[in-house]
Parts: structure tokens; sequence; C-alpha cells
């Protein structure tokens, strides 16, 4: 038995200026990097509850997340279970909610059982704050902040020191912790 803390949720919501078909779309799009992903993106056999899925670099070679789609209930929510592959911290849960509002889509990402005071626990807090303004820009303007655009720069400049541990040879599609 185990005394860790978990915490319980985080909630990151914006409203974005655009159908909740669209925002859902651009959500779950497997064809490209996605700018507000870090430039990564979902690799799964199927966007579908219970696949496994990855989310690689643009060039197929870093895996930063590993997991399972727990539910996929479109245009509305998307369940999955979420584990950074640079830490050995255990997997936690992400929710990514839209609901219909006048006019666009309110997007809601949530964060749950993350061990308090882990190094998951400030990096998928930032992450997730970084993701959630940064979607909103992507689908309203098609780029995102310009904050972001110089920390991606930066990020493909460091590439080559990414860790061995997120190599994507580590990391197959489907791999069982």
């Amino acid at each position: 038995m185990t005394n860790e803390k978990y915490a319980e949720r985080a909630l990151y919501k914006v409203f974005v200026n655009a159908p909740i078909e669209t925002v859902w779309s651009e959500l779950i799009d497997t064809s490209a990097p996605r700018p507000f992903f870090w430039n990564s993106r979902w690799d799964a056999k199927s966007m579908a509850a219970g696949n496994a899925y990855r989310v690689v670099s643009g060039d197929g070679k870093v895996v930063a997340v590993v997991g399972e789609i727990l539910e996929m209930d479109a245009p509305h929510r998307l369940v999955t279970t979420f584990r950074l592959t640079s830490l050995d911290d255990p997997a936690s849960k992400v929710t990514y909610l839209l609901k219909e509002q006048d006019g666009g889509t309110e997007f809601t990402l949530v964060t749950e059982n993350i061990p308090v005071g882990s190094k998951s626990e400030k990096s998928m807090a930032d992450g997730s704050q970084f993701i959630t303004r940064n979607f909103k820009a992507y689908v309203e303007t098609g780029k995102v902040t310009l904050g972001a655009r110089m920390m991606l720069a930066m990020f493909r400049l460091m590439a080559p020191f990414t860790p061995k541990a997120m190599h994507a040879d580590k990391w197959p599609l489907g791999r069982k912790e």
C-alpha cells in the first residue's frame, strides 16, 4: 500500500471561436504534427476507445506520451490515460471536453490522478496551459502564439539532445508497461 497523494483534478478552459465539429477535427487529427502539441501528432491504429496511442514528434523519432484511449464520444469527449515517457511517474488521466456555445465551442482540458509534487504534475500543468492557449490560437487563426512559435523553434534546436529514454524504438505502439 502506498501513501502517495494524487492531485484530484485541474481544469483548463477556453472559448474557441469555431464550430464544435472544427474543434473536434483539429483535436483528433492524426495526419500531421500539431503545433499546440509541440509539433507532435497522435499515433494510433485508430482513434477509438480501447486503442493504445503515442504522441510522436513530426519526424517520428521521439515519443513524448503514451497511453490508452478510454472513451471517445465525438464531438464532445475524449478521455485517455497519459504517461510522459521522460518520467517514471505513473499514468494519469486526461479528458478533453467540448461544449457547443453561441458562436463557438467551450474547450476544456482536465487532468486527474497526477502524483502531487511530482515532475509530472508540474509538466502537465505547464503543458495543459500551453495546449489550451495555443489550441485556441491555432483553430482560430491557423497559427499558435508568438511565444509558442519561439518555443517550438528552440525545441527544434534542442532535438539532438532528446533523452534516449524517449526514442521511438523504446516506445512501440501498444507497448505494455
